[in-house]
């Protein structure tokens, strides 16, 4: 099958240079008649494409309100452009055989030619599209997030996001730009989703940021920098980790909200985010930002330069960014200060392993541990006697000494070459090179040890010869450390060549690499707990020695033992270090195929190959003597791929009729060859219909897919012993399996979308309204672990669970003889075998389905205003339905709206005005209430409102103010709190639909050199 897939690839590839040859080898262009009536400039451009066989690409706010004159009598396609134009602020760019490449004029409006004007200026790839600014180059966008042919717009709703709108959007990185989107949920792959434990599907060992549209998972957003694949991040290299992109480099975002694995391949189930960076600019900038968060110490820091040169045949930049962000604290925010919720109106989540102790009881009607007796504080634990005990127990507050979000620093550097090699070919290498730090303070180790007449220190309040003693280790050992680094790097080099007649070649070859390192310490060694504890004889293989060191007394309210015996028990620690990589070939063809009344039927061909390799190494120092190494992965596959794409103009300028000015059909399909698990084939369908001039409506179906990732299919069995949440509230003891499954099948996925764009001439408004529908089936998890407040209570969980009563099934105990046997398998000294009454298959499984449906709404308008301009702009995401069904024989259930799950409803809007240099913003965030289904009873949770504001002044006067910049924002203005959630974990609030941070000020100069 490989073999067959690679003869199909490189076919394609060569039947895609013998068209473009052909095309190349074609006559030079004759006079067109002309017959065309004074209209807006956007319908006069199209006509004269149609009419010319011509491809222009130009921006929509380059031509709004402007009108062309009327165009009459038989003329060269290069005179007919030269009078559309004149007297216009639209000149030439560049124009290459039928490519013409439209921009805004730097100085006043003079006549221009299709030809480039002399002296030459120096030849670019038009890749960019921004508003002009001095150092850059004014080109509008030929390739497209969504399509492979230059210049066509997909199908699918496509949302973007500029420099202007990055600068006044008064974020400081990309995940939070990426964030703010409201197609985007931030459930999965986020800090403090991480932090707070509440996400459970993304080992995000690296305290990355990921997007998440639709909230289809991480994992089902393809992430692409420059048109290309990054280096998978996290555990299973699984997700793209945005913070190691450089905000100050973008030059816009492209977000394509839909399925496109028929351009793509893997992963763009959801959609696809595309990370346009700067490739020319002249001259160099520099920027320094200041943020501060209002309330409490999380400050951020961030500078960055930028320099490039051109010449006349190519250009270069290069940049660097550094950022610094402080932590921000649990005490920082009443939300997340303490687990008692009840002053915040929910319950009290403290436990009671706590300093002092609380000796526990077994509970058989729960099924756990429950309060017993109360060790006093304010004592040392040497002069207690049974009676100093009190009923009932202490409480551990988890949130203390912690953090919600980690401390970061990054370096990112970047550098983008071009090279005109020869008159049609011209040459292009890119590097980006990132590093990150990290680190967190995470709750203080707590567990469950039994204590015995062996340490001397044992007193009992029932006089019983053994008690179990639910403790924590925060006053003596303080908060668990996580803390690492994350590298990464990519290189890319291709080139670029022009056979004439709009036909192009485009090939390259690309390297990602991610490499993640995470460690977690200071918190106890089980093993050299019970040394010394008394549980087990001294072991000579150790330092440490019960009649040197002294038994370790667990009866203190934090200060009786010594720092040796504290620093002897405190050596746990896990490191873990994953490595990710990507490598690939790409070449692509395309062009004008042959013309129809409507117009060129274009095509796009190409082939690609892909290396994929992970690898996770590491050490568990938590329950033995010595280190012991993590049961490592080390995987590689390769991916063959081929795809076509094709563009069909059924109607357009010359066949127009009455409710039908332009039909375009678009049709692609890609074909990947996995080497470990088959084949897959994903087609899409588009069309394309504008009924009069400025009314669009469009639709498109496809296939997606995302490929299960190395660690998912050859991860080892691993069993832990564990407590999950019960039906009746308390706790049950489990024994909780994990592990990959090497029979996994692709995700699948089918969606649909609707949609309706008005955009009347010469009007500056815009509205766009869009409809999708995804099933996403055969989808890979691990439900029973993802969902620990419910797999217990929730039926739908249940074929993950298997009751067990190991006292009195001898069959039961074996099986879990068994498994506690495999390599890896944790098993509490609290928790023997015969306390756990059920096992919880956690491992991964095509099990789930999920049904997405929703309503997406942007508007736009421009108007002049008080002697400048007034921008209004709205985005909005309804999601009528986010239905999961875990099993194939479970109920679908609706999880839209519900706590962890993406909110009905979410929107931004803002309102910006500039005159002569000095601008604001005023931008409103909603997300809608919705429903806490964990709770018992079930509550509302509100809506949350933000509000966002900018001033900027961008001095005009000559001499060192100019290209001086500043801008003064301010997030969250009102320093809303997030609604209150009643979490289970001690926080409240819901890191799926709100974030901790507060009302943020930040202060950024710019300075153009």
């Amino acid at each position: 099958m490989m073999v067959t897939m690679r003869k199909m690839a490189i076919g394609a590839a060569m039947g895609a240079l013998a068209i473009a040859a052909t095309e190349g080898s074609a006559s030079a262009a004759q006079p067109v008649e002309f017959g065309q009536a004074a209209a807006p400039m956007d319908t006069a451009l199209r006509s004269y494409a149609a009419r010319t066989g011509r491809q222009l690409f130009y921006t929509s706010a380059l031509v709004a309100g402007l009108t062309a004159p009327a165009l009459a009598g038989r003329l060269d396609p290069d005179e007919a452009l030269r009078r559309l134009l004149r007297g216009s602020p639209i000149m030439v760019v560049k124009a290459r055989g039928k490519l013409v490449v439209l921009g805004q004029r730097a100085q006043a409006p003079q006549p221009t030619a299709t030809k480039a004007a002399t002296p030459r200026p120096p030849r670019r790839k038009a890749t960019e599209a921004a508003a002009p600014t001095d150092g850059e180059q004014p080109e509008p966008a030929i390739i497209v997030t969504g399509s492979n042919i230059r210049g066509q717009v997909p199908t699918g709703p496509l949302l973007v996001l500029d420099r202007t709108e990055i600068d006044r959007s008064g974020y400081g990185t990309v995940a939070e730009l990426v964030a703010a989107l409201p197609q985007n949920f931030g459930g999965t792959a986020t800090e403090d989703s991480l932090s707070t434990g509440s996400d459970r599907s993304f080992p995000n060992t690296g305290f990355g940021s990921g997007a998440n549209l639709r909230g289809l998972g991480s994992d089902a957003t393809l992430v692409l920098v420059n048109g290309r694949r990054m280096a998978g991040s996290g555990g299973k290299g699984d997700f793209t980790d945005l913070s190691s992109i450089p905000v100050g480099s973008i030059a816009r975002i492209e977000i394509l909200a839909d399925g496109a694995s028929a351009i793509y391949g893997s992963d763009a189930v959801g959609g696809v985010i595309n990370m346009i960076l700067k490739k020319d600019f002249e001259g160099a900038e520099t920027r320094a930002r200041f943020g501060s968060a209002t309330s409490g110490s999380l400050r951020d820091y961030q500078f960055s330069q930028l320099a490039g040169t051109r010449w006349s045949t190519g250009h270069i930049m290069a940049s660097y960014e550094y950022s610094k962000r402080a932590a921000l604290p649990s005490a920082d925010r009443r939300f997340t200060r303490s687990a008692d919720l009840r002053p915040l109106g929910g319950d009290d989540f403290r436990n009671s392993y706590s300093i002092p102790a609380t000796v526990l009881r077994f509970d058989p009607g729960l099924g756990t541990y429950v309060p017993g007796f109360a060790v006093p504080d304010g004592q040392d634990g040497t002069g207690l006697t049974p009676g100093s005990f009190t009923p009932g127990g202490n409480f551990n507050d988890l949130r203390t000494g912690t953090d919600i979000l980690p401390r970061q620093s990054r370096h990112i550097g970047y550098v983008y070459a071009e090279q005109e090699a020869s008159g049609a070919l011209t040459l292009f290498a890119e590097g980006r090179y990132a590093h990150r730090s990290f680190f967190l303070r995470s709750p203080a180790y707590f567990g469950i040890f039994p204590v015995t007449g062996a340490n001397p220190w044992f007193v009992s309040p029932t006089g019983a010869g053994v008690d179990l003693l639910g403790y924590s280790f925060l006053r003596e050992l303080g908060p668990i450390r996580n803390q690492g680094s994350v590298e990464t790097w990519s290189a890319a080099a291709g080139g670029t060549l022009e056979l004439g007649r709009g036909w192009t070649i485009d090939a390259y070859v690309s390297r990602a690499s991610e490499r993640t390192h995470n460690r977690t310490s200071n918190y106890v060694n089980s093993a050299f707990l019970n040394e010394a504890l008394g549980l087990v004889p001294d072991d000579p293989t150790t330092p440490f020695s019960t009649a040197r060191d002294g038994f370790f007394n667990p009866y203190g309210s934090g200060a009786s033992n010594s720092a040796t015996l504290l620093g002897f028990i405190g050596q746990a620690a896990t490191e873990e270090l994953d490595r990710s990589r990507v490598d690939t070939v790409n070449a692509k063809a395309d062009g004008d195929l042959f013309d129809l009344p409507g117009g060129t039927v274009r095509v796009a061909i190409g082939a690609s190959i892909r290396w994929e390799h992970f690898e996770r190494h590491g050490m568990n120092f938590t329950d033995t003597v010595t280190p012991v190494p993590l049961i490592p992965t080390d995987d590689s596959r390769r991916i063959d791929a081929g795809f076509i794409e094709l563009s069909v103009p059924l109607v357009g300028a010359d066949n127009a009729m009455p409710g039908i000015e332009r039909l375009l059909l678009t049709a692609a399909v890609r074909h990947e060859d996995y080497q470990d698990f088959g084949t897959t084939t994903n087609p899409k369908l588009g069309l394309l219909w504008e009924p009069l001039s400025g009314l669009a409506l469009r639709g498109s179906w496809g296939t997606s897919f995302r490929a299960p990732s190395s660690k998912e299919i050859t991860d080892p069995l691993q069993a832990v012993t564990t407590q999950y949440v019960n039906a009746a509230g308390g706790r049950t003891s489990v024994l909780s399996l994990s592990g990959g499954n090497p029979n996994l099948k692709p995700e699948k996925a089918q969606a649909w979308t609707l949609g309706a764009s008005w955009s009347p001439p010469a009007s500056g408004f815009r509205v766009e309204l869009n409809w999708f529908h995804t099933r996403f089936s055969d989808r890979i998890g691990r439900p029973a672990f993802e969902n620990p407040t419910r797999v217990l209570r929730d039926p739908a969980f249940s074929s993950f669970v298997t009751l067990v009563d190991p006292i009195n099934n001898p069959a039961d105990l074996a099986r879990l003889q068994a498994l506690a046997a495999t390599p890896g398998a944790s098993i509490s000294i609290a928790q023997p075998l015969d306390s756990l009454r059920a096992i919880v298959d956690g491992r991964y499984a095509n099990s789930a389905r999920t049904i997405v449906q929703g309503l997406d709404a942007q508007l736009s308008k421009t108007l002049p205003l008080a002697g400048g301009t007034a921008v209004l702009s709205v985005n909005g995401s309804w999601l009528m339905d986010f239905k999961t069904q875990v099993t194939s024989a479970a109920p679908a259930v609706e999880r839209v709206g519900t706590v962890g799950n993406p909110s009905d409803l979410r929107a931004r809007a803002s309102l910006s005005w500039d005159r002569r240099g000095v601008g604001g913003t005023f931008t409103i965030n909603h997300v809608g209430g919705y429903r806490d289904d964990l709770s018992l009873p079930r509550r509302s949770v509100g809506a949350w409102t933000t509000l966002d504001a900018q001033l900027r002044y961008a001095p005009e006067r000559p001499g060192w103010p100019k290209g001086l910049s500043i801008a003064l924002s301010i997030t969250n203005l009102l320093a809303t709190d997030p609604p209150f959630v009643n979490n289970a974990g001690g926080f409240g609030y819901d890191p799926a639909n709100a974030d901790p941070l507060g009302r943020v000020a930040s202060l950024q100069l710019t300075k153009r050199w």
